[in-house]
């Protein structure tokens, strides 16, 4: 894998970045744990959601319906998936393997094979979202006034936010295998918040404040205000952004290339 990495970055030095990106979105082709649980299982719930009956009636509260209700939820599942296990394992494996510090040989810098796996996740949220989107507005017939601002900034935060902490645990872990732990750990509390198992509404109060108070419950909250037509309000939105900063600070701050 090394040689031919090296030998693809090399072979056109005034365009590394996109030499990066291919050799990188193959490894993620034979490695897919993105593709199948970051695509994959996310599309494979809406349409098994969308067939329970029951899962459309209204929730009391709002003016969506319990299947409506978990379109942000997966969307949020999306991008805790890549973010929490797509983005740092792969990096975690190349530093363990000394390809980030071998590539820092060369006129490649590690932060921009570090932009191309961003980019590869990017790319895997944008065809999972759309997927999801197209689905569940065209195929399953859950149509509404949508704020689209409102709706793109709320995805936008929370993609930020969860690559952020991705980010971290690759910064933290030591190899391959601690990176997927540490992912695995807190992938299970992070869909709970998001309200994979149970949605928010139907938790009590207390469970809901903590919820909004998390980078996956503030995503959710955001996404079903844009789903209803309406403008998130400014508490989710600062509650994704601060997790953004404070993520990102504490990833620049421990990572490391060797």
């Amino acid at each position: 894998m090394s040689a031919q990495a090296s030998k693809s970055s090399t072979q056109n030095p005034s365009n590394p970045f996109w030499e990066l990106l291919k050799i990188e979105g193959r490894l993620a082709m034979r490695e897919p744990t993105g593709i199948i649980f970051g695509v994959g299982l996310p599309v494979f719930l809406l349409v098994i959601f969308a067939l329970i009956p029951s899962f459309g009636r209204t929730v009391p509260g709002t003016t969506l319906t319990v299947f409506q209700t978990y379109i942000p939820i997966l969307m949020v599942t999306v991008l805790i998936i890549l973010g929490l296990l797509g983005l740092p394992i792969p990096i975690a494996r190349d530093r363990e393997i000394g390809w980030l510090r071998r590539i820092s040989t060369t006129p490649v810098s590690p932060s921009t094979l570090l932009a191309a796996q961003l980019t590869i996740n990017a790319i895997l949220a944008g065809v999972a979202l759309g997927i999801l989107t197209g689905g569940s507005a065209v195929i399953l017939g859950a149509t509404g006034a949508i704020d689209v601002l409102g709706f793109l900034l709320s995805i936008v935060l929370a993609a930020v936010a969860m690559f952020s902490l991705g980010l971290v645990i690759a910064a933290l872990a030591p190899s391959q295998g601690s990176a997927a732990g540490m992912g695995t750990v807190l992938l299970y509390p992070m869909l709970f918040f998001a309200g994979i198992y149970v949605p928010m509404q139907y938790l009590p109060s207390s469970l809901q404040t903590v919820s909004h108070f998390t980078p996956v419950g503030a995503a959710v909250q955001a996404l079903e205000s844009a789903i209803e037509g309406t403008f998130p309000s400014v508490v989710p939105l600062v509650v994704m952004a601060a997790y953004s900063v404070f993520f990102g600070f504490v990833a620049t701050r421990y990572f490391k290339w060797e």
